[in-house]
């Protein structure tokens, strides 16, 4: 996910600690939710899944309300750091571009959370925790490179 890990290091100390920190919760949540795939499709291999999806079924929620506070934290911290830089204010075109892009991934997370509970039973378990995983990252990884990226490399000092 962390495909600007280099333009990352280049912001200033505390607003690298904050970013830093936070694209680390984010990756963890994301190695979370693959390690959970994988259970999963080995529970199907053995042919015991439909014993233990309770606990899998279970902590759907969790997953996903985590990811949603996480995301919202985080964008949060990225438009106060942008909004410190010199010159940048809420009415310049790149800062509200970026915090609209921010809204809209927090919309269409929304969504993933809504079909996530809507196939909860309709498609297997698994099934659910893949088509997250993947979507989620293809949001995120979209985002890096289209916002991110850009934002980052322009605080070099």
């Amino acid at each position: 996910m962390l495909i600007h890990d280099k333009a990352v290091k280049k912001l200033a100390p505390a607003d690298y600690i904050v970013i830093e920190e936070e694209h680390e919760q984010l990756k963890r949540f994301l190695d979370d939710l693959h390690d959970t795939c994988c259970q999963l499709d080995s529970l199907v291999k053995q042919g015991t899944e439909s014993e233990k999806t309770a606990t899998y079924r279970g902590r759907l929620s969790s997953f996903l309300f985590y990811v949603t506070e996480l995301a919202t934290k985080h964008f949060y911290h990225e438009e106060a750091i942008m909004l410190s830089r010199p010159n940048v204010t809420e009415e310049y075109i790149y800062f509200r571009t970026h915090k609209q892009a921010h809204e809209q991934i927090l919309e269409k997370l929304d969504i993933l959370v809504d079909e996530c509970f809507s196939l909860d039973t309709q498609v297997n378990i698994a099934e659910i925790y893949h088509q997250f995983h993947k979507n989620l990252s293809d949001l995120f990884e979209e985002h890096d490179r289209a916002f991110d990226d850009p934002f980052i490399q322009s605080t070099k000092t």
